[in-house]
């Protein structure tokens, strides 16, 4: 693709040492042209590299080949490098810009103000109530939504939105508001995976709503790279790609809306005629063939299948043949053309029309399948010459039964003729084959339109139809704020409504240099230091309130409740036996060892590994016979841990569809939940260093993943050495009872030590046994009412210290 960056080079590296090794040259090049611009099966590229290149010659002798590693792609920073172009901004839209540049809190303060009667006034005329919208939701529609009615009049909005308290629900119900409104309007974010699940979402809305049937799904478009953003089926309908597919079908001119429409007119009108030639060609074949039969002598076989390849249809067999094979053209084209069509593209007595035809030729085509029917019949309704019928096509399911069938066959004919008339007088589409022009059709036309925000730069090379009017954004605090520019240049962008929390996961930035220059820093964050006023979300619906009491009380200043239904008594699941298996806990693990990976980048613990498959094991075993499905996180900030675990998860199988398990990265998870999240945290060291781990916004999005439960695997003391939020999180699970050691589980207890035998971590161990062992001898002398649950687990405790000793002996000797 252009702005792909690769290295060439004469070997094939395996690392990047390799590319360095023994000094062998390599060339860094960057594709000018190709890929994209040829499609995406081009075999050409244009390239500009780092250094001259040698090229084959037919004078010289043929040099080695060059094997071409993808490093990566600054396709996004060309496009905002263009966008801090100053002259370009000012040119482009300029008032907006200003707006958010010299943001002034006391201006803003004087400019805001809709009224609670504009409120309600909206509500109803709108229908929101029908979304179930709480009271922070309606009060941010609402007030973007009075901002938007005010043309003429720039406007930013903020609306945080904390995990769990409904963004997206939020936002689809906005989109659909200014979809209904015919407000046009630009939805962004910075992932794929954001902007797919905001279009999924107003897709279905639309689909539900009984008051959208004047919203086509053609004022909807979501574009992109179809591969980068995985799309399936369900997003199909709106995806800008298939949606040119199935149009450059009904624009072709051979096989087209057009062509389909006229040969079904010209075959209602005329199929008695076409019948006629249609038995000329029978028997014009039928006198050929005796002709050769006469002139040389075939095999009986053969002369068998030649009477049975020439077979003389009725007339209503062949009636039934051509209008079905008609029909079938015809339907896809309207269906398409219904559906895939920007409203604003034609009239709405068009929409009408074609889906009155669809009517009309569905109940045609039941009526001519009707035994009633017979070919005298038909001969006289096609000779009829048609009748002027009002074209309510509807009226014809409301006919009584003693209506005779010729009769309503010979009104739905007239009626379908009258429509097909209409359409091909009236209906004017572009008249192109080409899938760029139709792609900036739909483009033009649509209403809402979907893409991440680097992507929206297309669209300054788009003539709109009429301009776009509002910007949504979507996980703005994730968007990085020279990003942002791209799509607040677009013309004529009056309104800006950004939709994020700076509580979770800023944008990525690898480079030290750029994220002390906060390249970083997002819009959403900078106008909130600035103190520009937010709508918050204030109640979640995520959480079981045990998990939502930590960030609530840490990152939000208790100001997000939580719903009723997560209060619910119903809401509590219990997936494992044992208090250490609740909705909230902190499970300490007392020995282990934080090591690199092979490439000295990442950390992991295989010890939490192993306490992590464990726990997996037991809950398969638990709930495999339930019938219910489980959704599983593993969580850790650490890539090295994350690979660890899943490796040994291919060595487990789970038969089960219902039990599904997930490991991913902390950023992986932002946005998404599941019933049972498993954290670990990794760190395992006396001086308390935890790294990138303190993050307080890292920490946050791992939090609030889960559902159900959410069970947190940590060393106590790294933890709380570390004086950070984790030391909070450790004293804030100890204060409420939700702090548990892993050895209180038998099979947590044998997991660590199986693990700690193969990682030869005995010493640890050992010293960790007998610790346990004195601290259960006290409590047993000091409590002899338990006295023989006690000295169950002294014993056990006592075995497990023998047995770690006799490992450590007989691998000394074997030494």
């Amino acid at each position: 693709m252009v702005a792909d960056i690769f290295v060439l080079s004469e070997l094939r590296p395996r690392r990047v040492s390799d590319l360095t090794r023994d000094g062998r040259p390599y060339t860094l090049a960057l594709v000018v042209k190709g890929g994209g611009s040829e499609g995406p099966t081009a075999k050409r590229f244009v390239i500009k590299t780092s250094q001259e290149v040698p090229v084959y010659s037919r004078e010289e002798e043929p040099r080695k080949s060059l094997f071409a590693i993808y490093l990566s792609s600054v396709n996004s920073y060309n496009r905002i490098w263009k966008s801090l172009d100053f002259d370009m901004v000012r040119n482009k839209n300029a008032s907006i810009i200003k707006m958010v540049w010299e943001y002034n809190p006391l201006d803003a303060d004087e400019c805001s103000s809709s009224s609670g009667a504009t409120f309600s006034d909206l509500n109803v005329r709108l229908g929101l109530y029908r979304f179930k919208l709480n009271d922070s939701q309606l009060n941010a529609v609402l007030d973007c939504l009075s901002e938007s009615d005010q043309h003429g009049k720039n406007s930013i909005k903020l609306i945080r939105g904390p995990p769990g308290t409904g963004k997206t629900k939020t936002i689809s119900s906005l989109l659909w508001a200014f979809l209904t409104k015919k407000c046009r309007t630009l939805s962004c974010a910075p992932t794929n995976t954001a902007i797919k699940e905001a279009a999924l979402r107003l897709l279905r809305l639309v689909k539900e709503s009984s008051s959208s049937k004047n919203c086509s799904l053609g004022d909807i478009v979501l574009f992109g790279n179809k591969s980068r953003m995985k799309i399936n089926d369900d997003h199909s309908e709106i995806f800008l790609d298939d949606r040119v597919s199935r149009l450059s079908k009904c624009f072709s001119h051979l096989t087209g809306w057009s062509y389909c429409l006229i040969s079904m007119m010209n075959f209602l009108e005329n199929a008695i005629s076409h019948y006629e030639k249609y038995l000329e060609e029978v028997d014009k074949q039928e006198k050929e063939k005796k002709e050769n039969e006469k002139k040389e002598k075939e095999k009986k076989e053969k002369e068998k299948k030649e009477k049975e390849s020439i077979v003389r249809l009725t007339l209503k067999e062949f009636i039934l043949k051509r209008f079905f094979t008609l029909a079938q053209g015809l339907s896809f084209c309207m269906r398409t053309l219904s559906m895939d069509l920007p409203r604003s593209s034609t009239s709405e007595k068009n929409f009408s029309d074609m889906n009155l035809l669809l009517e009309g030729i569905d109940i045609t085509g039941t009526l001519l399948r009707s035994t009633d029917i017979t070919d005298k019949m038909l001969d006289e309704v096609f000779k009829m010459s048609i009748e002027e019928e009002d074209c309510n096509i509807y009226e014809l399911h409301h006919i009584n039964e003693g209506t005779a069938t010729k009769t309503k066959l010979r009104r739905t004919r007239s009626i379908c003729i009258q429509i097909l008339r209409t359409l091909d007088s009236n209906l004017h589409l572009p008249n192109t084959f080409d899938r760029q022009s139709i792609q900036n059709f739909c483009l033009s036309g649509a209403i809402i339109i979907f893409c991440t925000s680097s992507s929206s730069f297309r669209l300054h090379n788009v003539e709109m139809e009429k301009p776009l009017e509002c910007l949504v954004v979507d996980e703005a605090a994730q968007l990085k704020e020279c990003e942002c520019l791209i799509p607040l240049q677009l013309s004529r962008i009056q309104h800006a409504i950004f939709i994020g929390d700076e509580c979770q996961l800023p944008a990525m930035v690898k480079s030290q240099a750029s994220e002390n220059a906060a390249f970083g820093r997002s819009l959403f964050e900078r106008l909130s230091s600035l103190g520009h006023k937010k709508h918050l979300l204030d109640v979640q619906y995520r959480m079981h309130p045990s998990i939502s009491r930590f960030p609530s009380s840490n990152f939000y200043n208790d100001k997000v409740s939580d719903g009723p239904n997560v209060k619910c008594d119903s809401y509590r699941q219990c997936y494992l036996p044992g208090p250490m298996y609740g909705p909230y806990s902190f499970i300490n693990i007392a020995i282990g060892k934080e090591e690199t990976d092979t490439n000295g980048r990442s950390l992991k613990n295989m010890i939490e590994v192993a306490v992590v498959l464990q726990i997996l094991k037991n809950l398969y075993k638990s709930t495999s016979t339930r019938g219910k499905q489980l959704s599983i996180g593993i969580i850790s900030p650490y890539t090295a841990q994350i690979c660890a675990i899943q490796e040994k998860l291919k060595n487990m199988y789970f038969s089960s569809s219902e039990f599904s398990v997930k490991v991913q990265s902390i950023d992986g998870f932002q946005g998404g939940e599941e019933d049972i999240v498993i954290i670990s945290t990794v760190r395992y060291n006396k001086g308390g260093r935890v790294g990138f781990l303190s993050n307080l916004q890292r920490t946050n999005v791992a939090l609030t993943r889960a559902k159900h439960c959410l069970w947190v695997l940590g060393n106590e003391t790294t933890l709380i050495r570390s004086r950070s939020v984790w030391e909070k999180i450790v004293r804030d699970a100890k204060s409420r009872g939700c702090y548990y050691n892993a050895r209180d589980d038998k099979s947590l207890d044998e997991a660590i030590i199986e693990a700690a035998v193969d990682l030869d971590e005995l010493e640890d161990l050992l010293n960790m046994g007998k610790a346990s062992w004195k601290k259960s001898d006290r409590s047993s002398s000091s409590n002899s009412q338990s006295g023989f649950g006690r000295g169950r687990n002294n014993y056990r405790n006592g075995f497990q210290i023998i047995k770690l000793k006799f490992t450590v002996w007989f691998r000394q000797r074997k030494e």
